[in-house]
């Protein structure tokens, strides 16, 4: 919980930056994953899972977050099949809008912890709908071919490499 999304507006002092923490988003508890800029400067992040302890189930703090005022404030746009284990959040660099996001999950663990699904999931309107285009993979990142916008790999934990060339199809094959 002492994690989170901390920013300095004054790099350039070097070891006399001063950095401040951001406001946490909503439901997090410190396991910012990673921090997205758009090209109008709003902020896309994920969190992701916290499992306090080795006997307890994955806590629902996981998930994409989106800030339009540099982080002074956060909606929350997690489907909720994603709020258990989210890993990366990606945004195509093809759509000029910035709208079309990917998350990756995996599947959470532990009792009490039901509707995680893992696998990659797409939205076209920042978050405000998702679709879950790939199902039953534990995946921890994807890319697109920046000279091929209908061109993704994705990685896994355990079925390796992943390809889809009609990534933008409204169900892609991989």
């Amino acid at each position: 919980t002492k994690g989170g999304i901390w920013k300095t507006n004054n790099l350039s002092a070097g070891s006399g930056a001063t950095w401040t923490r951001c406001v946490s988003p909503p439901r997090t508890q410190g396991h910012a994953f990673n921090i997205n800029v758009l090209k109008n400067g709003d902020l896309v992040v994920s969190f992701s899972a916290r499992k306090p302890t080795s006997g307890t189930s994955f806590t629902a703090s996981s998930g994409v977050f989106y800030s339009t005022d540099g982080g002074a404030s956060w909606s929350d746009r997690t489907d909720a099949a994603m709020k258990y284990y989210t890993k990366g959040v990606v945004i195509d660099a093809n759509d000029t809008t910035g709208s079309t996001w990917y998350a990756c999950t995996f599947q959470a663990w532990g009792s009490g912890v039901s509707g995680n699904l893992p696998g990659l999931f797409k939205t076209t309107n920042k978050g405000l709908n998702w679709t879950h285009i790939l199902s039953n993979s534990h995946v921890n990142s994807c890319t697109i071919n920046p000279s091929n916008p209908n061109e993704m790999y994705v990685g896994t934990e355990a079925d390796g490499l992943l390809y889809s060339n009609n990534i933008n199809s409204g169900s892609p094959a991989f």
